[in-house]
């Protein structure tokens, strides 16, 4: 049987399709609020969740806030990505986080890597520049920001896994 053309698409098909994208989204929106509780719960407080609309911040399921957090779970993602903006973290807080990311995504170095050496300013680079310093891990890829003031620390992330994130959030917490 010859495929048919897209405007010719079968009734049955034409509503199976539309009915698994349905569902597809539908399970996005579902991740994405369990995504922006799951940061809320890192903070240790329940925070607040709401859909976002157009023009709001980033293309995005829904926004949290929280102690010391803003999220947008990205509508890119399947509701497990965010951009996030962590503030008010200690200057010991900061180390802990610096120190597990850089392991995390530590390059093997294979010669024909474009890794930058120390993709996270150090705390002294941040205390000493005062203004916003990347973190970057290769030399194309702007992950996000870091800021000193007032000796607390203010993490931009562009596009994190929210385990990843919520994980620094207990790292910052942590004593």
């Amino acid at each position: 049987m010859p495929l048919a053309a897209p405007d010719r698409m079968p009734a049955n098909t034409a509503t199976a399709l539309s009915m698994a994208v349905q569902a597809a989204r539908a399970a996005s929106q579902a991740a994405a609020h369990t995504a922006a509780t799951l940061l809320a719960e890192a903070t240790g407080t329940s925070g607040t969740i709401h859909r976002t609309w157009r023009g709001e911040g980033p293309d995005a399921w829904c926004k949290v806030t929280a102690s010391g957090l803003r999220a947008d779970i990205l509508r890119s993602s399947h509701g497990d990505r965010a951009h996030c903006e962590l503030t008010a973290i200690t200057p010991e807080g900061y180390e802990r986080i610096r120190a597990w990311a850089q392991d995390l995504n530590e390059c093997p170095h294979d010669g024909m890597c474009d890794c930058v050496e120390s993709p996270w300013p150090t705390l002294a680079e941040l205390l000493e520049d005062g203004g916003e310093l990347e973190i970057v891990y290769r030399d194309d890829d702007e992950r996000g920001l870091a800021k000193a003031a007032f000796n607390r620390i203010c993490l931009t992330f562009f596009d994190e896994p929210v385990a990843n994130l919520a994980h620094m959030i207990a790292l910052s917490r942590s004593a």
